[in-house]
C-alpha cells in the first residue's frame, strides 16, 4: 500500500524505483501505467504507458506462438494492424521463426522469455513501467536488449524501472525514488537511493536487496 507518494517523471527520462520486495516498487509501476487505480489522490499522465509487469502469466501454452504474439500485443495497447506490422522485428528479434506456428509449451523458459520481452519493445512506445526484465536472457541477447532500450530512450521514451540488479539501474536511470513501507523517503540519485536502502531492513520473510550482482545470472525468470 502506497501513502503520500507524490512525484513526477519527465518525458525522456528513465526513473529507477528502488526499494526491497513489498515497499510498493510493483504499485508504482502498475499505476503509473494504468493497471492498478488509487484508492486515493490521482496520477496523471500525458504518455501511453506499456507495463512490462507480469506478462508471463498471461500466455497461453495452447496456443501457437504466433497466437500468443497477438494476445500479448492486445493486452499491452497493440492493433492487431500494429502487430501484423512488428510481426518480423519480434520474430527476428526473438530468433522464433522456426517455431512461429508451434504450440508455446513446446518453447523453452528462455524462448518464452526473450519472446515476451521482444513483443513488449516492438510496441516502440513513448512510454514503459517494467519490473526487473529491462534486459533478460543471456549476455549475447541481453546486449542486444541494451542496444534497443538505449535507442528507444534516446528518441524520447520514458522508463519507470524496478530491478535487483542494482548494476542495471545504475547504468540505465537517471534518478530514483526511494521506497520504504510504502512511502517514498527519497528522491535522489541512483547511487544514493541504493547506498539509503543498505541502512532501511528488508521486511520479515524477504530476501535483502542484492547489493553485489552478477550480471552474468540468467534472467529468464524475470518474465515467465
Amino acid at each position: 500500500m502506497l501513502r503520500d507518494a507524490s512525484f513526477s517523471v519527465a518525458p525522456g527520462e528513465a526513473l529507477a524505483v528502488v526499494g526491497h520486495a513489498g515497499s510498493g516498487r510493483d504499485e508504482v509501476l502498475r499505476l503509473a501505467a494504468g493497471t492498478l487505480m488509487p484508492d486515493e489522490g490521482s496520477v496523471r499522465r500525458s504518455i501511453t504507458i506499456v507495463p512490462i509487469i507480469g506478462l508471463g502469466g498471461a500466455l497461453e501454452r495452447k496456443y501457437t506462438v504466433r497466437q500468443n504474439i497477438y494476445l500479448i500485443g492486445g493486452l499491452i495497447g497493440m492493433l492487431p494492424s500494429e502487430v501484423e506490422e512488428r510481426l518480423p522485428w519480434i520474430v527476428e528479434r526473438a530468433g522464433i521463426a522456426r517455431i512461429l506456428d508451434k504450440y508455446l509449451a513446446d518453447a523453452t523458459r528462455a524462448v518464452r522469455a526473450k519472446l515476451l520481452w521482444s513483443i513488449a519493445m516492438s510496441s516502440q512506445s513513448s512510454g514503459y513501467a517494467i519490473s526487473q526484465a529491462i534486459v533478460v536472457g543471456q549476455p549475447d541477447f541481453r546486449k542486444s536488449c541494451w542496444e534497443v532500450v538505449d535507442e528507444l530512450k534516446a528518441q524520447g521514451s520514458t522508463f519507470l524501472v524496478t530491478s535487483d540488479k542494482p548494476s542495471h539501474l545504475l547504468r540505465f536511470c537517471d534518478r530514483a525514488i526511494l521506497l520504504d513501507a510504502g512511502s517514498i523517503v527519497a528522491d535522489t540519485t541512483v547511487d544514493d537511493a541504493l547506498e539509503r536502502l543498505r541502512e532501511i531492513p528488508p521486511p520479515k520473510d524477504q530476501v535483502h536487496f542484492v547489493i553485489d550482482d552478477d550480471d552474468d545470472d540468467d534472467e529468464d525468470e524475470d518474465l515467465v
